[in-house]
């Protein structure tokens, strides 16, 4: 795999997405907070024989229960998105990859009103690879999606096997530009030299898919080393 500024792009990348899980789970702890001190409140008021809001304590409860699922599992998704780095390259499931990127990448989508998901294929797509610089090239074909998509709708991510290769496409869903206006608007952005350089050190190409007004990546099964 070539190297030039990339280790310096995987720390800011790195950043930003632990700087979006530690939003996320501030928001998780300030509502826990908050059921638990109504809780409180309906406890201070109640007699010790009765209990009359013992149905707004269940829901109560079952709020704080929600939020703690929530907050488990964006702990469990920061926690192994800082191992990512440990292994520079090593062997993965393509979906698994993708499906651990789309569940970091919610708060970006849900800004712009935008539904994002993954449509998983029957069986593992295993590759070798960077999973660090497949995040990056993934979040920024999202992000790419994302600018194009100013009124919200529905971004799905597709991994699938296509030969030797895999192939992930990123499908756009809403009142997104037509076919044509798509492809000359992502030749535009900003951010579109960025994907085609990070797609490439590993070793796949990236097009413009008009007919779903999204994006295709394609990447060898071994990453080049």
């Amino acid at each position: 795999m070539k190297h030039t500024d990339t280790d310096n792009r995987q720390v800011a990348f790195f950043g930003r997405m632990t700087a979006s899980i530690t939003h996320e789970m501030k928001n998780v702890l300030a509502i826990i907070k908050e059921s638990s001190g109504l809780m409180q409140d309906i406890l201070a008021f109640s007699r010790e024989e009765t209990c009359p809001y013992e149905d707004k304590l269940k829901d109560v409860l079952h709020t704080i229960g929600e939020q703690i699922t929530r907050g488990v599992e964006l702990t469990s998704r920061l926690n192994r998105f800082a191992h990512d780095p440990d292994e520079n390259i090593r062997k993965t499931d393509l979906t698994d990859q993708v499906e651990h990127l789309v569940a970091l990448s919610q708060r970006f989508a849900r800004l712009q009103n935008v539904v994002l998901k993954v449509d998983p294929p029957k069986r593992p797509i295993l590759i070798e690879t960077c999973p660090v610089q497949l995040q990056m090239a993934l979040f920024t074909g999202i992000e790419c999606c994302l600018h194009l998509m100013e009124t919200g709708g529905q971004i799905y991510l597709s991994p699938q096997k296509q030969g030797g290769k895999a192939l992930i496409r990123i499908i756009c869903e809403g009142d997104d530009p037509d076919e044509t206006a798509f492809g000359e608007l992502l030749f535009k952005y900003e951010k579109w030299p960025a994907l085609r350089k990070q797609v490439e050190i590993l070793g796949g190409s990236v097009e413009p898919d008009p007919s779903t007004r999204g994006i295709s990546i394609s990447l060898p099964e071994k990453i080049p080393v």
